[in-house]
C-alpha cells in the first residue's frame, strides 16, 4: 500500500515513475478497472449478507392518520342519541413483529448470501491473478522491445563503423568500389528499422500504461532484468496445488453448495412459519364515545402455513437438483482443464529454459564470430559479404536470446497463474 500512495503521489506532481515488476503489478491492482468493477460486486454481496442478517432481528414500525367525518352515526338508547364516533379522530401507534420459528429458513437464507459473498471474492482473487499475469507478460515484453531497440541502434552504429572501413580500404585501392555500395545500402536499410523499432516502443509503453491505468502522459522507466531463472518444479506438486487453490473449483463448490441449500429451503417451503408481535396505539377517541386520548396495547401471536402452490414448490425442488448436478459436472470438467493447463505451462517453461540456454549458447558463439570476421576484414582476410553476413547472425542471436528471456519469464508467471497462486 506505500508503495501504491508513492506511486499515486509521483503521478500526480508529474515526477517520473520508476516501476520494477512488483510496483507495476501493485499499481494495477489498485487502478485497473475489471478489479475495480468486481470490488464493487464482492461489496455488494456483502450487503445482501447484511440483508439476510437483518431478519433476524424484530422489524418496529411506527404509524399514524388523521381523519375528519363529515357525518357521524348516532344511535337512540332510552330516549338519548348517542353519537358513534367522533368527527376528528386521531391514531399514532408502533408495531412489533418477530418470526419466532421458520424451520431454518432465514438461517439458510443467510447462508446463501455469505455463500455468494464468498464467491464474489474468489471472482476478485482470480481476476487479480489474471491482471498480475498479464502485467508480467507486459513489462517482460516491454523490456525486451526496449533491448531490442538499444540493439538496433547499436546495430546501426556498428555498420556505420563498417561502412567507414570499408571507404578507408576503398580509397585505398584495396576493394572494389561495390563492397562501399554494399556497405551504404545495409546502412541505408537499417536506418528506417531504427525509427520503426522506436515508434513501436513508445506504442508498447502506451499499451502498458492503459494496462495499468496509468494516465498517459505519466513518464515511467521500468526498473529490471531479463535474467535466467532457476526456480525449479514438480508437475505432480503443481497439479495438486491447482486443484487446491484454484478459485474457478473454489466457486463451483460453492455454487454446489448453494444448490443443495437451496432445494433444501424449497422442501420447507410449505412449513408454516410462526410468528409473534404487539402494538401500542394511543388515539382519539378510545372508544365509540367520548372524545379523550386514549392507549391500548395488543400482543398477539400467529402463523403462516402455504397448504397448496399449484406444484410450483415441487418444480422448484427438482430445478435445485438439476442445478446440484449441474455444478457437480462443471467442477469435474473445470478440475480436467486446470489440470490439463497445469501440464502446459510446466511443459511450456520446461521448453522455453531449454531454448534459453541454447539461444544464450547460440549467442556467445555469434559474439566471438563477430570479433574473428571483424579482426580478419581489418587485415584483409574476410570480404564485406561475409562480415556483414556474420553482423546479421550476430544480432539475429541477440534477439532470438531476448526472445527467449521473454517467453521464459512468461512461462513462469503462466505456472503461477496455472496453479491460482502469487510468484
Amino acid at each position: 500500500m506505500t508503495i501504491i500512495l508513492t506511486l499515486l503521489i509521483f503521478s500526480q506532481s508529474g515526477d517520473t515513475i520508476v516501476l520494477d515488476l512488483n510496483a507495476a503489478i501493485d499499481y494495477a491492482l489498485v487502478q485497473n478497472a475489471e478489479i475495480r468493477n468486481l470490488d464493487l460486486d464482492r461489496d455488494i454481496s456483502g450487503t445482501k449478507v447484511d440483508q439476510a442478517v437483518a431478519n433476524f432481528y424484530p422489524s418496529l414500525t411506527a404509524s399514524g392518520y388523521y381523519a375528519y367525518l363529515d357525518r357521524v352515526s348516532v344511535i337512540e338508547f332510552g330516549g338519548m342519541q348517542i353519537p358513534m364516533g367522533q368527527h376528528e379522530n386521531y391514531n399514532v401507534q408502533l408495531s412489533l413483529q418477530q418470526v419466532l420459528f421458520a424451520w431454518g429458513k432465514l438461517y439458510d437464507a443467510y447462508r446463501l448470501a455469505d455463500l455468494g459473498r464468498e464467491i464474489a471474492g474468489l471472482t476478485l482473487e482470480r481476476k487479480r491473478q489474471d491482471v498480475r499475469y498479464t502485467v508480467t507478460q507486459s513489462f517482460y515484453s516491454l523490456l525486451v522491445l526496449q533491448e531490442m531497440v538499444k540493439l538496433t541502434g547499436e546495430s546501426y552504429a556498428q555498420l556505420k563503423r563498417h561502412e567507414d572501413a570499408v571507404r578507408k580500404r576503398f580509397e585505398a585501392g584495396l576493394v572494389p568500389q561495390f563492397e562501399l555500395l554494399r556497405a551504404q545500402v545495409q546502412v541505408a536499410n537499417l536506418k528506417p528499422r531504427v525509427t520503426e523499432a522506436e515508434n513501436g516502443l513508445q506504442l508498447a509503453r502506451n499499451g502498458f500504461q492503459m494496462l495499468l491505468g496509468m494516465p498517459l502522459d505519466q513518464e515511467f522507466e521500468l526498473s529490471g532484468e531479463l535474467g535466467s531463472i532457476e526456480e525449479d518444479f514438480e508437475l505432480g506438486v503443481l497439479i495438486d496445488t491447482a486443484l487446491v487453490s484454484r478459485t474457478e473449483i473454489k466457486s463451483l463448490e460453492r455454487a454446489e453448495k448453494m444448490g443443495r441449500i437451496g432445494r433444501s429451503l424449497v422442501g420447507r417451503t410449505n412449513l408454516p412459519t410462526i410468528a409473534t408481535g404487539a402494538t401500542y396505539a394511543y388515539k382519539k377517541p378510545i372508544g365509540l364515545t367520548g372524545n379523550d386520548w386514549g392507549e391500548n396495547l395488543t400482543f398477539n401471536i400467529g402463523f403462516s402455513w402455504p397448504i397448496f402452490s399449484g406444484f410450483r414448490t415441487l418444480s422448484q425442488y427438482r430445478e435445485a437438483g438439476l442445478e446440484m448436478k449441474k455444478a457437480r459436472l462443471a467442477i469435474d470438467q473445470v478440475k480436467k482443464g486446470v489440470e490439463l493447463e497445469t501440464k502446459n505451462a510446466y511443459y511450456t517453461f520446461q521448453a522455453a529454459r531449454e531454448l534459453t540456454t541454447a539461444a544464450q549458447e547460440n549467442l556467445s558463439q555469434a559474439d566471438k564470430a563477430l570479433n574473428i570476421i571483424e579482426t580478419r576484414y581489418k587485415n584483409g582476410l574476410a570480404t564485406n559479404l561475409e562480415y556483414l553476413d556474420v553482423q546479421l547472425a550476430q544480432v539475429q542471436a541477440r534477439n532470438n536470446y531476448l526472445n527467449a528471456l521473454k517467453d521464459l519469464h512468461t512461462a513462469w508467471a503462466a505456472i503461477y497463474r496455472a496453479i491460482g497462486k502469487e510468484q
